[in-house]
């Protein structure tokens, strides 16, 4: 039977203080920037179906010259594998803890 690894963002609801911080240091980009990636994906999504792939995400780490490699590792990692499941997996958990802003 395999091991699965829990997704960090599957802990991040139940981290505060200095955890937190530790979690926000060791993203791939900041915070406010990871929710307006969230924003934009979103607002994408709104017009168009996902096309399972990151479309969206990559447009917005191009043109914010985010490091494509680790932002695309983490959101992969905690579920994102396309826009959509960003918005699934990734999103709910992200504003829960952060909010809609």
């Amino acid at each position: 039977m395999a091991i699965l690894k829990k997704r960090e963002i599957e802990n991040l609801e139940q981290l505060s203080g200095e955890e937190l911080e530790r979690f926000l240091e060791l993203l791939p980009a900041g915070q406010v920037t990871i929710s307006l990636l969230l924003d934009y994906v979103e607002d994408e999504l709104y017009d168009a179906e996902c096309n399972h792939s990151l479309r969206h995400a990559m447009k917005f780490m191009m043109d914010n010259r985010l490091d494509f490699g680790k932002l695309t590792s983490w959101l992969t990692n905690n579920g994102g594998y396309c826009d959509c499941k960003i918005m699934e997996q990734i999103a709910p958990i992200w504003r829960g803890k952060f909010g809609d802003d």
